[in-house]
């Protein structure tokens, strides 16, 4: 189990962006779901203002899931996200023009041939010595005059892996943005009520909330699966330490995590990717 209360960690300017706008992060975990899946979660400030975050209608060959803290965030193609919103972003699915203004998300992306942030971060480095991430691309020039353009994250992965990135056909044509509102409770027992807000593809990826309903409540993460909880309201206690909203649960494949909370106490948990059989065996 990894715990990481996000309130205490200080901000960092993304300064090897490949998107114009003011972005921080706090980097919240890195690892691996399975061999060869690897994810990355970030808490992510947008600056208002001068520094409005854009970014053109683009796709990726990885899945991601967003959780709106504040702000509204326009995603494109008017799907704009809420607070307390969760988003599921299918890999091979474009989405876009973004613009992104005074808002904080909680990013969690995963998918095969994972770029770690180090081996961005490298790879960033040495592409600007040939050209320049300018508008949220790419950008050279040849040595006719010619200007070519590509989307920056995507290049930063060709180049990393030295091959073309070929997009998966997406599961589903668009994002899926998840309204909590509309779904109702349902007791899971043991003092916790929860609403089951969606399960994507084959992998089983899911996103579900949860309300404690009396102080005695507990809730049990079960051991099959990467499991990452964001504490909504109130207080979770996990080993007899007590957490404030804001905090990251993460449990781990192979671990069971019980969660006691508050009366008052609300979170959102996103259930990753299941290991395949032959990566269990």
């Amino acid at each position: 189990m990894h715990v990481i209360e996000t309130a205490k960690i200080p901000w960092s300017l993304v300064s090897k962006a490949n998107r114009p706008g003011r972005v921080h992060r706090k980097l919240v975990h890195e690892g691996e779901v399975s061999p060869g899946v690897g994810y990355t979660a970030d808490l992510v400030r947008y600056e208002g203002g001068h520094g409005t975050f854009t970014a053109p209608r683009h796709k990726h060959n990885f899945d991601q899931i967003r959780y709106t803290v504040s702000g509204q965030p326009d995603f494109g193609h008017y799907q704009v996200s809420a607070p307390g919103q969760s988003v599921f972003f299918p890999a091979g699915a474009a989405y876009g023009p973004e613009t992104i203004e005074e808002a904080e998300i909680l990013l969690i992306q995963w998918g095969e041939h994972w770029v770690s942030r180090a081996q961005h971060d490298e790879t960033y480095a040495q592409m600007q010595k040939k050209g320049e991430f300018r508008e949220g691309y790419y950008i050279t020039v040849d040595a006719d005059g010619e200007e070519h353009r590509a989307d920056g994250r995507n290049a930063v992965w060709e180049t990393f892996n030295q091959r073309e990135l070929v997009y998966p056909t997406p599961r589903y044509p668009q994002p899926v943005i998840m309204e909590p509102e509309g779904f109702a409770w349902r007791s899971t027992g043991g003092g916790v009520s929860a609403k089951t807000l969606g399960r994507f593809t084959e992998d089983d990826v899911y996103v579900a909330n949860y309300a404690w309903d009396k102080a005695d409540g507990v809730l049990d993460l079960t051991a099959e699966r990467t499991q990452l909880l964001w504490i909504i309201d109130g207080r979770l206690t996990v080993d007899d330490v007590v957490y404030e909203p804001g905090t990251v649960i993460f449990s781990e494949f192979g671990e069971k995590t019980a969660l006691a909370g508050t009366a008052d106490a609300r979170a959102v948990v996103f259930g990753l990717p299941l290991p395949e059989p032959a990566a269990v065996a």
